[in-house]
This record gives C-alpha cells, structure tokens and sequence, in this order.
C-alpha cells in the first residue's frame, strides 16, 4: 500500500499513471486500485494484492517505473507496510 499527494498540476499525469499501473498489475494476475481520502481529498491510497509466489520461488515483479513515475509527481510519498489477511479459520 503507498500513500501519496500529488503535486500542484500533477494529476493528469497522475491519473494516467494509475492506469497504467492497473493495467501492468491485472496483466500480472494482480489487482491494483486507489482511492481518494475522503478526509484530505489530496491524498491517494494505493493497494495491490494477488497470489503469493510458489514456496521458494522469488516475487515476480509487477511494475515497472510506475512507482519511481508517481513518487516524483507527488508532493508526499509513502510506503506503508504490506497488509496481510488471514482466513477466519486459520485465527487462533
């Protein structure tokens, strides 16, 4: 997940950005998909999720330089820790 606040002018570009961003990660079996805050309307959040790679094989990579593109049009970037859900049944 990112958290990130474009620049002044930046959202055009942004937003085309995010496109691709979607369409690179649906290609890769992932799904990808931002919103808006609803509280600071200039910040984004970013989320990806898709399969786990097989045991012991390494984590492909699903983007190109759509992170590094969308770091420099934002005015504030960053990257939370991944979030990871658990069946109810695998709860303690």
């Amino acid at each position: 997940m990112l958290i990130f606040e474009p620049a002044a002018g930046a959202e055009p570009r942004v937003d085309e950005v995010l496109r691709a961003a979607r369409r690179r990660a649906d290609g890769a079996g992932w799904h990808c998909w931002a919103y808006r805050n609803e509280i600071h309307p200039g910040e984004f959040m970013l989320f990806i999720e898709g399969p786990e790679p097989e045991p012991g094989a390494p984590a492909a990579p699903v983007f190109g330089d759509e992170i590094g593109e969308l770091r420099a049009l934002s005015r504030r970037f960053e990257t939370v820790r991944s979030l990871t859900e658990y069946a109810l049944d695998d709860q303690p």
